[in-house]
C-alpha cells in the first residue's frame, strides 16, 4: 500500500480523497506499523484488552493448574494436532508470555 502511495504521489494523484482514506486505513489499524496486538502487562489491566483469540487461549491457561502444551490448547479451540494448525497456536502463546500475560 506504501508502494502505491508513493507512486500517486509521483503522478500527482496523491491527493485523491479514496487514496488517503486507504492509506489511513492501512497505516492506523492494530498490527500496522509495529503496532502491538497484545500489549505489555501492567497494573490493573484485564484480558479484554487482548485479542479475541489470545482471550480464548487465556481462558484455557488460566482454567488448568498444569503447564497445558501447545496441542492440548489447538484441540480446545477446535482445530486441529497437525503442525500447521498447532505451530500458529503455539505463536499465539508466545506473544502473550514474553508481554508477562502469563505470569502468576
Amino acid at each position: 500500500m506504501i508502494g502505491q502511495f508513493i507512486e500517486a504521489e509521483r503522478v500527482g494523484e496523491a491527493d485523491d480523497p479514496a487514496m488517503a482514506t486507504e492509506l489511513e486505513r492501512v497505516t492506523t489499524a492494530p498490527g500496522a506499523g509495529g503496532m502491538l496486538l497484545v500489549p505489555h502487562r501492567e497494573l490493573g489491566m484485564a484480558e479484554s484488552v487482548l485479542p479475541a483469540d489470545c482471550q480464548a487461549i487465556m481462558k484455557i491457561v488460566s482454567a488448568a493448574s498444569d503447564p497445558v502444551p501447545a496441542r492440548d490448547i489447538s484441540v480446545q479451540l477446535g482445530k486441529g494436532t497437525a503442525p500447521g494448525q498447532v505451530e500458529p497456536v503455539r505463536d499465539k502463546l508466545r506473544r502473550p508470555a514474553l508481554r508477562a500475560w502469563t505470569a502468576p
